[in-house]
């Protein structure tokens, strides 16, 4: 239909949205509510896996991807809607499985490791991913077009539609891997977000920046 976008037009943005889980991560560890090389299991205490060394997988190794964990958890997690199970069905799957490597060895790109991070984030603050996202990052930065997938955008908000050769519109997607790539905004939304990582940022510590 020619519909160009603008400044204003919301796109998923896939694995950019890892950038927005580490962020949250650091704003808790410049609260003292969570330490980088503190263990996983300190924060998901319901985190096991069949392999004894998952016990060594530290936050730090989440963020970095060298946790060694499997890979990626896809099923269910990309769709119309959300998928309200996505951190039990994680949880159970990591209990049957072994690591790719000793945690810290090499780095092997992972999302679970940043499902994980999510469900730190939640925990330890005592919110919804969602929720710490718009309070700590999307509301003090004013990225008023940015949320979850676009498939579950407020009402007023412009989607990015793939249309098909037939000049039909493909259904809005929602990916519930909201860590690891289910974030939604838009180009001037992440300069904004971009921008809070220059000096005198009004987000994260001097230290926090530097961490990352």
């Amino acid at each position: 239909k020619n519909i160009a976008a603008d400044q204003d037009t919301v796109f998923n943005i896939g694995s950019v949205s890892k950038v927005f889980a580490a962020t949250a991560i650091m704003l808790l560890a410049d609260e003292g509510k969570v330490a980088l090389d503190n263990p996983v299991t300190d924060y998901l205490p319901e985190f096991t896996m069949a392999d004894e060394r998952y016990q060594d997988i530290t936050v730090r190794m989440l963020l970095n991807h060298s946790s060694g964990l499997p890979g990626s958890t896809i099923w269910n997690n990309f769709g119309s809607e959300y998928n309200r199970n996505i951190y039990e069905e994680l949880l159970a799957s990591l209990s049957r499985s072994t690591l790719k490597h000793r945690p810290g060895e090499l780095a092997t790109y992972c999302n679970d490791g940043f499902t994980l991070a999510e469900m730190i984030v939640a925990g330890v603050s005592g919110q919804s991913y969602g929720d710490f996202l718009t309070e700590r990052i999307f509301e003090p930065l004013a990225m008023d077009h940015t949320g979850l997938g676009v498939g579950g955008l407020p009402q007023g908000m412009t989607p990015a539609r793939f249309y098909r050769p037939d000049g039909k519109s493909e259904p809005l997607e929602i990916v519930s891997l909201l860590g690891s790539g289910g974030i939604s905004s838009t180009a001037e939304n992440l300069c904004q977000f971009a921008d809070s990582f220059s000096e005198g940022s009004a987000i994260l510590s001097p230290q926090s920046r530097i961490e990352m």
